[in-house]
């Protein structure tokens, strides 16, 4: 949601989720599906950047094979707006049931046994909402970083929608002592990393291309010690809002001496970490800006 009509859009999500908690997920997910699909052919500049984007991450994929991802993941990021909307209404227990990775949890109590609290680094992928429900119902300490929406209603039904799940939720622009206070206190710190950045990033290898991303998490994780987990939440079945968790723990903090090539080089540990979670599911990744430079310059909008 952008900010260009923010009354409209408080107005729409009020309608969403008071409609979604009354029908079936069933026939959610069948008008999910049908808003998703008009919503590619009738909002010609985000078609653009999506196909614009997969043709970069899909670049061996024919013109159809490359229209039929950013269709679908248009119609799958309007799930995870169903789910979403449908998160207040749900137990805690059933949370945590809806996301498998008993492996992946023990591996992060693992981590944690260090002291120094894990950096859980997401893109808009799958449904990373339910991911860190799930992690705050199994009685994690997490904190995320959120967007500020324009509208002040819509800011307090999102941010209240994500404290009832356990997670403690802080604003991006006063989110440094708090994240640092939970990684002191050996807790997770969970932040996104795809979001096109206007010159004051990380430049990164990504498919073959060139991106620019925050670099929050890796000076985060350099000045913590904190172990860094790229994580995503896939969903397994289009019928279903269950997911399977993946994460790569096999990231190590480099320790070079120069601060700023290690915020480079951790960076891109993350970031290719991410093209193997998009390159399984790349109708699950959820990027409707342009995410690539244009020979080599700022991302294009």
């Amino acid at each position: 949601m952008s900010g260009r009509c923010p009354t409209a859009q408080y107005w729409a999500w009020r309608t969403v989720t008071a409609t979604v908690g009354r029908l079936p997920l069933r026939v959610s997910y069948g008008a999910a599906t049908l808003i998703g699909t008009a919503g590619y052919y009738l909002w010609p500049r985000g078609r653009r950047a999506m196909l614009a984007n997969y043709r970069d991450v899909l670049r061996d994929a024919s013109p159809g094979e490359v229209r039929g991802v950013a269709r679908r993941s248009l119609v799958n990021y309007c799930k995870y707006l169903v789910d979403f909307a449908r998160f207040p209404g749900l137990r805690q227990e059933s949370i945590v049931d809806m996301v498998a990775g008993e492996g992946e949890f023990e591996a992060l109590d693992r981590v944690l046994a260090a002291g120094t609290g894990a950096v859980i680094v997401c893109m808009h992928f799958g449904n990373w909402d339910l991911g860190a429900g799930a992690a705050a119902a199994r009685g994690y300490r997490l904190t995320v970083v959120a967007e500020t929406f324009a509208d002040a209603r819509l800011d307090a039904l999102v941010l209240g929608a994500r404290e009832r799940l356990g997670m403690r939720v802080v604003k991006m622009e006063r989110a440094g002592p708090s994240l640092l206070r939970t990684l002191k206190e050996n807790g997770l710190v969970a932040l996104l990393i795809d979001q096109p950045r206007g010159g004051d990033g990380v430049r990164a290898r990504f498919f073959g291309g060139e991106i620019e991303v925050p670099s929050g998490p890796a000076r985060i994780a350099l000045r913590t010690g904190a172990k860094v987990v790229p994580t995503a939440f896939a969903r397994v079945d289009p019928r279903k809002p269950g997911v399977i968790t993946r994460c790569d723990f096999g990231i190590e903090l480099p320790r070079s001496g120069d601060r700023e090539r290690d915020v480079r080089e951790l960076t891109q540990a993350i970031v290719t970490a991410h093209e193997e979670f998009i390159r399984r599911d790349p109708d699950q990744w959820y990027m409707f800006r342009r995410m690539f430079m244009a020979g080599g310059g700022k991302a294009v909008a």
